[in-house]
């Protein structure tokens, strides 16, 4: 069964392990004409005197389906015990359905490890069906569930319960016999379930418990539409270690009649209350008859009991320490002799006793590609309101404190990162969250490119790369696209071929090799020029009377090139070029042929040029 983390508990709050009952089953009927309803009750205790109390009640109510829910080890263990093979054989027996417990984990436990939970229960203890705890009650998980469901009645296992531990969706009525809808304490407001009422009954079941007595208007409303239940006076920390003293009178009421009673019933009420008289709730409190546990609670609690012998225990929390009972006693635990109604108060030191403080994280989705917002909000109980909280990303920062209801956060970078909050309360004590699992992706964006001529018409077929830090990623020609990843950087090229050599990009860009960085899918147009007409460049040098070889020159512009004079270049027709000198030894540059003194010279050949550098010595 569900946790019940929703629930503040004022003191003495420890794990709880519950779990939920069965009802019908696909292939199996549990009565053919049942009364106003059955009886489903999680039996988590070891084989022995609450086994055989299920028993007594189904001996004397023969015409109530009862279904008794067992639980090793949360499932059926390790290895077969003995004790629980005759238990459950008893059980039977007597004609009480019994059905073995497997988690599911909210559909997060693998089916694989579910179905081997399935073939133990069925191998070693021959139980008539399974009771799938931790259902989900939202859209999506309903496949889930109708596989785990159909492997049981595969094996045999024919009746299937399952237990999201709150209201649920029609859909899943589908996917196993029966839903249980409501699992808290107290009693739940009938009104609140209206949209079951076209449901079939046998499909639907309730199990409240931390209900002093038997009560009997609330069952009586509760199976005009629900066919399975379950009421107890046991409470947390596990309210199914034990029966309820009215548990065959609510046998009895369920089988037509009125509770039975058998011997004379009596309310006990325990209280809390500090030195000066002040109300301390939420004390622990057992109540044992015989040495064996008759109910558990939090203090004010109220329980109807038969006449007979009690002994009566007060729990101590953190710095609330029992001191003495009202009538003087000291001793912790008191002995009771109840033979009417009775009111036990027990007195405390200190001051009111507030619950630990505790936190639980939620995320708005564990999934998500980079640059998705994920929403965060947190249930802070416990401790000393008002609360702020904050948030490890899992990324290696973190948010400041806030008593914001929402926090959001954004991940630009693809991983697996565990969030967890820190709730703080008014007093400066921190208590840390459940730790919540985000896978986030890389987005993608889609680079198209294409190639055009002069007139704007495409031009196919011009290879094209793209690089990052210095690697190539991919070759293609154009028009080809290309899938990037949003935010990094990228290096595309385009390459001249035939009678055509690149000009400039759509943006206007003259520069072949483009960076990119995507945020959302982008076509680039490379456009093309025709190849312009080639002259020849020729550089010359001289000394002032008389030629000289072997100066180092640079050609940069349009093209490029390096080299010796005399040095000859193929230039293109219309395209500027700058001319760069160098100067060897005792050779200085003195002037251009044209009488410019500057090393370099810039010039746009538009038929074979000599251009002569004179230097002196």
């Amino acid at each position: 069964m569900k946790k019940q983390s929703s629930i503040r508990f004022v003191a003495g709050a420890f794990a709880l392990l519950l779990l939920v009952p069965l009802m019908t089953g696909k292939g199996m009927q549990v009565a053919d004409a049942a009364p106003a309803a059955g009886i489903i009750v999680p039996l988590y205790t070891y084989p022995g005197g609450t086994w055989d109390t299920v028993v007594k009640t189904k001996n004397n109510h023969p015409a109530v389906p009862i279904v008794a829910i067992v639980n090793p080890a949360s499932g059926p263990g390790a290895s077969k015990d003995s004790n629980y093979v005759s238990g459950i054989a008893q059980l039977k027996a007597a004609g009480v359905v019994v059905i073995g417990y497997v988690s599911t984990a909210y559909t997060s436990r693998s089916l694989a490890a579910v179905k081997g939970d399935i073939d133990k229960w069925g191998s070693w203890y021959g139980v008539d069906g399974i009771f799938f705890d931790e259902q989900t009650n939202w859209a999506g998980g309903e496949s889930y569930y109708t596989q785990a469901g159909d492997y049981a009645e595969s094996k045999g296992l024919a009746f299937t319960v399952g237990n999201p531990g709150a209201n649920s969706l029609p859909s899943y009525l589908s996917t196993v016999d029966v839903v249980l809808i409501y699992e808290s304490p107290g009693l739940p407001n009938l009104s609140d379930y209206v949209l079951w009422g076209s449901s079939a009954k046998d499909q639907l079941g309730m199990i409240p418990f931390s209900v002093s007595s038997l009560p009997t208007s609330w069952l009586k409303d509760a199976t005009g539409f629900i066919g399975w239940v379950y009421v107890t006076s046991d409470g947390l920390p596990n309210p199914w270690d034990s029966l309820p003293t009215y548990f065959d009178d609510m046998a009895a009421l369920l089988d037509g009649g009125s509770p039975t009673g058998g011997d004379p019933t009596h309310q006990m009420t325990v209280k809390s209350l500090d030195q000066t008289g002040n109300p301390i709730n939420g004390m622990w409190t057992e109540v044992k008859q015989n040495g064996a546990t008759v109910s558990t609670g939090y203090t004010p609690l109220t329980l109807t009991l038969k006449d007979g012998t009690y002994t009566v225990s007060a729990g101590n929390y953190q710095q609330i320490i029992f001191d003495h009972w009202s009538d003087g006693s000291k001793s912790i635990t008191k002995s009771i002799n109840l033979s009417s109604n009775t009111a036990l108060t027990a007195y405390y030191n200190n001051g009111v006793v507030t619950s630990p403080l505790s936190v639980k994280l939620n995320a708005g989705k564990t999934t998500g590609l980079t640059g998705t917002s994920i929403t965060f909000s947190a249930s802070i109980l416990g401790g000393t309101a008002p609360y702020t909280w904050s948030i490890n990303y899992g990324d290696g920062t973190s948010s400041p404190y806030v008593s914001a209801s929402t926090i959001s956060k954004t991940y630009n970078k693809a991983g697996t990162y565990t969030a967890v909050a820190n709730g703080r309360d008014a007093t400066g004590k921190i208590a840390t969250s459940n730790p919540v699992v985000l896978t986030i992706t890389q987005s993608t964006s889609t680079l198209t490119v294409k190639t055009v001529n002069a007139a704007n018409s495409a031009i196919n077929g011009y290879y094209t790369t793209l690089w990052q830090n210095g690697a190539l990623v991919k070759s293609a020609y154009s028009p080809t696209s290309f899938t990037l990843k949003n935010g990094q950087t990228y290096q595309l090229s385009v390459a001249d071929y035939g009678g055509y050599v690149f000009d400039h990009w759509n943006d206007g860009s003259t520069i072949r090799q483009k960076t990119v960085t995507l945020k959302e899918s982008t076509t680039l147009t490379a456009h093309y020029k025709t190849t312009p007409t080639k002259v020849t460049l020729t550089i010359e040098s001289v000394g002032l009377s008389s030629p000289i070889t072997g100066l180092w020159t640079v050609i940069s512009g349009a093209g490029s090139t390096t080299g010796y004079t005399p040095l000859s270049y193929s230039a293109n027709s219309g395209s500027q070029y700058t001319v760069t000198m160098g100067e060897y030894q005792n050779y200085v540059f003195d002037h251009w042929d044209n009488g410019s003194t500057s090393k370099s010279r810039t010039i746009t050949p538009n038929s074979n040029t000599v251009l002569t550098a004179f230097y002196r010595q």
